[in-house]
């Protein structure tokens, strides 16, 4: 049987064991990591006979105007349920229920891959579809990310790559582009600056300095400290940085979380020379490439030219919030996205 539990009375050392005990478990479900993104986060927690944690669901809760609610943080693209066996139905039906009665209003949150019936995870059984009963007082949707099976040759991942990306690579590396590690906040910095003067225009009610820079900068620092952090960039023989990318390595998965190029970067492909020596690093190791795809029709077809499998996790959204709060909440979201269209 699943119990709510609070921040307060959570146990973070059985916490952190079960995901990691999970062969699906994510960095994001850390303890942590949730920390940072979700402070005062709880779970939904099923016990064994021993009182050990057996099965839980992280809860990002957010509380305003008196309203408790859920909202998927900033650089955690999936959570959902994590166990130490394969969940059943009843589970299902049991988390259903309790977020129900502890919640009257969901954003958005994201299951991840292992939880969604039908997917390329084999080692615990999908048991979401959009279609279950347990489901059918939520709005539900299907997302997706890119995965590559690292185990094969390097050789061999290549083989799956697209004749186009075969065909850029190889202009690409006429330019003489140098791919190297890198670690430290100044390296952060770098990767920061590159996404503040290249792309975090084109992303609409992003707040900068003012949100998301800073809690990557603690991410980082956090997952750094565990071992848990990548920096990768490429360079122009002239030593200038004109990419990078930033990576959580954790539980047999290594997760594209965050890349940005210059003008120079993108005019010479340096990400596509970027993803294809992660690829060839990693090559022949138990690791699965998760490129984190943020719903992009041009970014996912750029993973999907690596030979990447598109895989999918749903979504929930759920409004149970009194007539008039619902009418003041969605004229105050039409504010918003007119002010974000204007500003973009």
């Amino acid at each position: 049987m699943f119990r709510y539990i609070g921040p307060e009375n959570l146990d973070r050392a059985q916490w952190d064991a079960l995901i990691t005990a999970d062969p699906n478990g994510l960095v994001y479900a850390l303890s942590w990591y949730l920390d940072r993104v979700a402070p005062g986060w709880a779970a939904l927690v099923k016990y064994d006979a021993q009182g050990r944690y057996i099965a839980g669901l992280p809860l990002p809760v957010r509380s305003k105007f008196g309203f408790r609610f859920l909202r998927q943080p900033v650089f955690t693209q999936q959570l959902g349920l994590f166990s130490r066996e394969p969940p059943t139905p009843a589970d299902l039906q049991q988390i259903s229920k309790l977020l129900r009665r502890r919640f009257r209003f969901i954003t958005q949150y994201s299951f991840n891959t292992a939880n969604t019936a039908n997917t390329t995870n084999t080692a615990n059984t999908g048991l979401l579809a959009a279609d279950v009963p347990a489901l059918a007082d939520f709005g539900v949707a299907t997302r997706h990310t890119y995965y590559i099976d690292l185990q094969p040759a390097y050789p061999q991942l290549a083989a799956g790559y697209h004749a186009s990306r075969r065909r850029q690579l190889r202009q690409a590396r006429s330019h003489g582009l140098r791919v190297e590690a890198a670690d430290g906040p100044e390296a952060l910095e770098t990767l920061i600056r590159l996404f503040a003067e290249n792309t975090a225009a084109n992303i609409a009610g992003l707040l900068g300095e003012a949100y998301e820079y800073p809690l990557l900068r603690a991410l980082y620092a956090a997952a750094r400290q565990r071992g848990m952090a990548e920096l990768w960039q490429a360079r122009t023989p002239a030593g200038e940085v004109v990419a990078a990318v930033l990576l959580w390595k954790f539980n047999g998965q290594l997760i594209y979380l965050f890349n940005s190029s210059s003008r120079l970067g993108k005019q010479q492909r340096a990400i596509s020379v970027l993803v294809d020596a992660l690829l060839q690093r990693y090559a022949g190791q138990p690791l699965r490439f998760d490129f984190e795809s943020p719903q992009v029709p041009s970014l996912d077809r750029f993973y999907a030219s690596f030979g990447s499998v598109k895989t999918p996790f749903l979504s929930i959204t759920l409004n149970q919030l009194p007539w008039p709060v619902r009418q003041l909440k969605a004229a105050r979201t039409a504010l918003v996205r007119a002010w974000l269209r204007r500003r973009a």
